[in-house]
């Protein structure tokens, strides 16, 4: 779902999430009991949806900065053009990296000076739902009390998993909002740690849904083969495996 945003002398920069789901991301900086100072984004496409927005929010503010984790070299080539066209009075709080999540995030989080935490997370990279639940792992220990995680397509294959599994873990307290067919997932940390109860109960969850048929078969089967059968299916089926059943609102729209 793409719309695109006006920029600088009037270059459209396109972006991802529609006007519901920027507002909702520009909202949880704007009105935060304490202004976010650091912020990681995942998966900024080519800037102009929730980059842009996160950054302007920042600006507003007068205080935060921004990583975007990208791992589509030309893709992230073209974003940081955009954003230096689109956002030049925030620029600065930007910094772009490039690679997967999981090869980068271990590494931004050294970087980090001591006890130094995430106040917002928003993540929205590649579309196999495991990606989320790693990203979540690596990034929950350092988002701060109160801090705030989001998600987009929580309702598509991509974001399946997180939702019910931040929902099992009493320091979280989340719910997902339907302002597009994709879902946006939103949690708050309330406590530092979960109990060892919900840490159980929410692995549980996980390695319950991990065991769905045509995840199984995502995961042993190659993925050339993988590749091979979806394109022997008919393209709704095929997307609807890929992306998820909410992908049928899109195809066929009321």
């Amino acid at each position: 779902m793409n719309e695109e945003n006006q920029a600088g002398a009037g270059k459209p920069i396109e972006g991802q999430l529609n006007a519901k789901e920027r507002a909702f991301i520009t909202k949880a900086i704007l009105e935060a009991p304490v202004k976010p100072q650091v912020a990681v984004e995942i998966g900024t496409w080519l800037g102009g949806g929730s980059t842009l927005h996160i950054l302007r929010a920042l600006h507003a503010n007068g205080t935060g900065h921004l990583w975007g984790v990208e791992a589509s070299k030309d893709i992230y080539e073209k974003m940081i053009a955009n954003i230096r066209a689109g956002a030049p009075e925030a620029v600065n709080r930007f910094t772009p990296l490039f690679g997967f999540s999981t090869d980068v995030l271990p590494g931004w989080l050294k970087s980090l000076p001591p006890g130094g935490e995430i106040d917002i997370a928003f993540l929205d990279g590649g579309d196999n739902p495991y990606e989320q639940i790693e990203e979540f792992r690596l990034l929950a220990p350092r988002i701060k009390v109160g801090g705030i995680l989001m998600a987009h397509d929580a309702r598509m294959r991509k974001g399946k998993w997180l939702g019910p599994y931040v929902s099992q873990l009493d320091n979280w307290e989340s719910g997902i909002f339907d302002l597009s067919f994709a879902g946006m997932f939103r949690a708050k940390k309330v406590k530092a740690q979960p109990s060892p109860a919900s840490l159980q109960a929410a692995e549980r969850k996980l390695r319950t849904m991990r065991l769905e048929p045509k995840e199984l078969v995502a995961r042993f089967l190659p993925s050339w083969f993988c590749g091979l059968v979806l394109r022997t299916l008919p393209k709704k089926l095929s997307r609807r495996l890929t992306l998820g059943p909410q992908i049928a609102k899109y195809d066929n729209p009321a």
